[in-house]
């Protein structure tokens, strides 16, 4: 409950930020002119670029799904990407959106170890796209970025490392499996060692298991070259539709133009250094590199109010719509991710809880439970 309430203050501490710079400063006068200003149909067209942003996660992840599990409906491809978004904005690094979408994708039927190797294909690729246009971007426009933003360099290094060492791990994975294991194994043992975690046993048994998930997954990259490339287009496109969003604000606020090739390149930028900001969703790091970046583009008055305004157009909407669909989804995400679900979810952590022979030691301890109630019930007849 602490943690919730923690994200969700630094949500909420976000917004308001944002909503005093804009309100009590000369920012203020700044959104007046540009909602009296502004054209419309671009703001509009930025907030189409995002729901084409939802519409492609939702067909990378159901291009994926069909592959590994035939029957699956587009709509429900549709539910889980929904129920991704909003628990990615939510999240520390973004992180909490895979394990609720595998959740729902098994609760729905589909298998724990194809929905694992689902997501991680999903990851790579997204992952990989993130580095690629951020490398791209930095080759022709990393001398400009750096003359313009201070200590740019050590940005781009620290969030190109990041995220490149998920994609050299399933490489690993790819390759030299072994060799993967006992480097992550090596680094969970260190982190039992300097007392960081209190059950070290429970975490190498959880490491073992993903790491199988993981290589599940990394077999079929390896395997379908033809699936890998169409999805990696996919994903390409889907982040254009993101950068874009930046770009139609611009329309809608400026009289004079930019190249829209360096906006996107901003933007990639944007993503790729908000993953090391450990906060739900970015929260806060993407303000920061919105403002050191919008600077090239904006109006010096306008910068906070267009930070607004693409917030409005992008997180916000996935936090409402995404929140929707988690409230209303029939496997009852939220509950889940707060540790209140019942049923099959709560069998499964008391077995764990029980050790080796769950199974059957669950039985048991059922049925002398069973047995108790049923003496209690006599005696009081």
């Amino acid at each position: 409950m602490k943690k919730k309430i923690y994200k969700l203050l630094i949500v909420l501490s976000s917004a308001i930020l944002l909503i005093v710079l804009t309100f009590f400063t000369d920012s203020f006068d700044e959104l007046g002119h540009i909602f009296r200003n502004a054209k419309i149909y671009w703001l509009a067209a930025g907030l189409g670029c995002m729901v084409m942003y939802w519409i492609l996660d939702a067909a990378v992840l159901h291009r994926i799904t069909v592959t590994m599990e035939k029957g699956h409906r587009w709509k429900d491809s549709v539910r889980v990407t929904m129920i991704g978004q909003f628990f990615h904005t939510i999240t520390p690094f973004a992180g909490g959106g895979e394990p609720i979408q595998a959740y729902v994708m098994v609760k729905d039927g589909v298998k724990p170890g194809v929905a694992a190797s689902i997501f991680v294909v999903k990851s790579f690729i997204h992952q990989t796209i993130i580095v690629v246009y951020g490398i791209v971007a930095y080759i022709f426009y990393g001398g400009i970025f750096a003359s313009r933003i201070p200590e740019f360099n050590y940005f781009f290094i620290s969030g190109l490392a990041l995220n490149t060492a998920f994609m050299v791990f399933v490489i690993l994975l790819l390759y030299k499996g072994h060799l993967a294991k006992r480097i992550l194994m090596f680094f969970t043992r260190l982190i039992s060692k300097i007392k960081f975690i209190k059950n070290a046993s429970k975490l190498e048994r959880r490491v073992e298991s993903e790491i199988e998930s993981f290589r599940g997954g990394a077999l079929i990259i390896k395997k379908d070259r033809r699936l890998l490339v169409g999805l990696t287009v996919l994903q390409a496109l889907q982040f254009t539709f993101l950068f874009l969003i930046t770009y139609f604000i611009h329309l809608a606020v400026e009289s004079f133009r930019v190249s829209p090739v360096e906006v996107i390149a901003s933007q990639s930028m944007v993503v790729l250094l908000s993953l090391i900001v450990p906060t739900p969703g970015g929260t806060g790091g993407v303000e920061g590199l919105s403002y050191m970046f919008y600077g090239m583009f904006f109006t010096k008055g306008f910068i906070i109010p267009v930070i607004l305004i693409y917030r409005l157009l992008s997180y916000y909407p996935s936090v409402i719509v995404g929140g929707l669909f988690a409230l209303f989804a029939p496997e009852k995400p939220l509950e889940h991710a707060s540790g209140n679900v019942a049923g099959p979810v709560s069998e499964e952590r008391e077995s764990s809880r029980l050790g080796s022979g769950s199974r059957y030691r669950l039985q048991y301890v059922r049925k002398q439970r069973f047995i108790k109630v049923r003496r209690c019930q006599g005696d009081r007849t």
